[in-house]
């Protein structure tokens, strides 16, 4: 009893002293960190972390490796929408009640790029298609007026919200699913049958037309996978056993382009394939098409890669193999003339950075985040 009195004692009489250091203390500054003008390479690196009900994404500047920022995205989403010149950030969020069940709330939420603080939501249909992160859950139209949002119950819509006005607008696309954007007011979509769906809305989001491409994919004996890549006014779609198949959209019209193989048949004999998460790229000023592939079995389309090959849009043909220093998922390209190829594996934490135009290693920047998924490039 006697030891328990002394260590009281001792407590009170530090805690005494402690006191008194602490009234010589200045009073701690509150203050908010701010971003400044965006640079070429920045990087948003979505993490799902697998646990999916607690999703993030953070902001890297990866000429320094330095991180910026990071958001706290909700549950089960994919990515998030730019608005034109990085003026505001929205993302497809969803939330319950308690927690991991009870009532359920879909919102599109909008980031400030300045503090990456929430700046407004619009609440939206509770039904937009979540799972394994695919980046053509949502788009948004090429003025930053309108979000698309995928939606599946199974029954397969699109919510249209318009981030001007706060409404929100639901088109029935029995059939088709995702969404893949071109223009101020057209998107496509991937049909079960072999075509894509072109949509076409008002001034004020609503439906306008529609119209289906003639069949050009075979969804039996080799169907697209949903991981295309923009490339101006065309979708480069590509099949899981490596053909590219482009879609162009001009004068209201989606038209099916003459593709080409992403390998020779010698290629092809000894297995090399595509795969991963987000396995295209393209560098719009110079026409290239970046793509993750592997040696592998049919059916490897989920797996890593260690190789990106790069290939001329226009010519149809491949220009250069690139040699990572570690499998990727998932890559991305910056929009600059001096552009970096962005990789992560996707159960590694860690963001690799590659000169695009040479393959040479950078550097790695080490986690956050922990499950490393979709990557977004920083159009200033």
């Amino acid at each position: 009893m006697k030891s328990w009195v002394g260590c009281a004692v001792l407590i009170l009489s530090a805690g005494g002293a402690v006191g008194a250091t602490a009234q010589d203390l200045a009073p701690e500054q509150l203050f908010v960190e701010t971003l400044g003008e965006p640079g070429p390479h920045w990087v948003l690196v979505n993490d799902p972390v697998y646990a999916m009900t607690d999703t993030r994404a953070y902001l890297f500047d990866a000429d320094n490796g330095a991180m910026l920022g990071m958001i706290s995205t909700g549950a089960w989403r994919s990515a998030v929408e730019f608005a034109p010149g990085f003026a505001a950030i929205y993302s497809p969020e969803t939330y319950y009640s308690r927690g991991t069940r009870g009532t359920r709330t879909d919102v599109l939420t909008i980031y400030d790029t300045v503090t990456l603080d929430v700046t407004g939501e619009i609440v939206i249909p509770p039904k937009r298609g979540a799972g394994m992160p695919i980046r053509a859950y949502s788009g948004i139209s090429d003025d930053g007026r309108f979000v698309y949002i995928a939606n599946m119950t199974p029954a397969t819509s699109i919510s249209v919200v318009d981030v001007k006005t706060k409404h929100v607008h639901e088109i029935a696309t029995a059939g088709c699913a995702l969404t893949y954007p071109v223009g101020n007011r057209t998107f496509l979509m991937l049909c079960g049958n072999g075509t894509v769906q072109r949509v076409t809305l008002d001034a004020n989001g609503h439906l306008e037309s529609r119209a289906h491409t003639r069949p050009f994919f075979d969804p039996e004996s080799d169907p697209l996978t949903e991981k295309a890549a923009r490339f101006g006014d065309t979708w480069l779609f590509v099949s899981f056993d490596g053909q590219v198949h482009p879609v162009r959209v001009r004068n209201d019209r989606a038209s099916p382009q003459r593709g080409f193989s992403l390998f020779s048949e010698a290629e092809r004999n000894v297995g090399w394939r595509v795969g991963g998460l987000q396995f295209t790229a393209v560098h719009e000023a110079s026409g290239r098409l970046f793509v993750i592939v592997h040696q592998g079995e049919v059916d490897g389309h989920k797996d890593p890669g260690e190789h990106v090959w790069v290939y001329d849009i226009a010519k149809r043909t491949k220009i250069a193999e690139l040699a990572l220093v570690a499998p990727a998922k998932s890559i991305a390209v910056s929009a600059d003339d001096a552009p970096l190829l962005y990789a992560v594996e996707g159960a590694t934490p860690a963001l690799l950075v590659y000169d695009a135009t040479t393959g040479e290693h950078q550097r790695t920047i080490e986690g956050p985040p922990f499950n490393p998924g979709l990557l977004q490039p920083i159009v200033p």
